[in-house]
């Protein structure tokens, strides 16, 4: 990998049924113009990584403006030893 990075997503439900998500990284905006040739400011993303980002913020919004998150989508799981190890 050219310019490795890390990033933990978080999603969770509260209480009133609202989702919450954080990306987990600073790039997330950036990466909605990748490769679009805006003067280098891309940080060595791609097309690829445009598409992907752009498709799942899409899929998001859609998700939240369905209503209540946890009333419509499946609910989060507890998954940190499974992606961690601990």
């Amino acid at each position: 990998m050219e310019n490795p990075t890390t990033l933990a997503t978080l999603y969770y439900t509260v209480p009133s049924g609202a989702g919450v998500l954080s990306s987990g990284t600073m790039r997330w905006v950036e990466a909605l113009l990748a490769g679009a040739g805006d003067d280098g400011r891309a940080h060595g993303m791609d097309t690829r990584t445009r598409a992907f980002v752009t498709r799942t913020t899409e899929n998001l919004l859609h998700a939240f403006a369905d209503g209540p998150a946890a009333t419509s989508r499946p609910l989060p799981r507890h998954n940190v030893p499974e992606v961690y190890g601990t």
